[in-house]
C-alpha cells in the first residue's frame, strides 16, 4: 500500500483486474480505504493527498491503467515514512 502522497496533475485510474484499495487523506489508515473492483475508475484531483494498494490476502494481483499528463512527481504527505506500507 502506498504511503499517503499526492502529484501535481489530475490522473483517472482505471481498475483492469482485481481489487484495489483507495482512499484519500493525510493520515494513513488501512480501515479507512475501500475496495474498488475490476471496471471502476478512481480519479485523482491534482494536489489531494490519497493513497491505494492491495491488502495482504487478495485473491489476486491488481492490474490499473493511469492516465493523465506528466511528468509526474511523486509528492510524499511525510517524506520521514516509508514510501510504501506493508499491510
Amino acid at each position: 500500500m502506498s504511503a499517503p502522497h499526492f502529484y501535481e496533475t489530475d490522473r483517472l485510474c482505471v481498475v483492469v483486474s482485481g481489487t484495489w484499495w483507495a482512499t484519500s487523506g493525510d493520515d494513513f489508515d488501512l480501515a479507512s480505504t475501500v475496495p474498488v473492483a475490476a471496471g471502476s475508475f478512481v480519479r485523482r484531483v491534482a494536489r489531494t493527498s490519497h493513497y491505494d494498494g492491495v491488502k495482504a490476502g487478495e485473491p489476486e494481483p491488481v492490474t490499473i491503467a493511469i492516465c493523465g499528463m506528466g511528468p509526474i512527481t511523486f509528492h510524499a504527505v511525510d517524506p520521514s515514512k516509508p514510501k510504501v506500507r506493508q499491510v
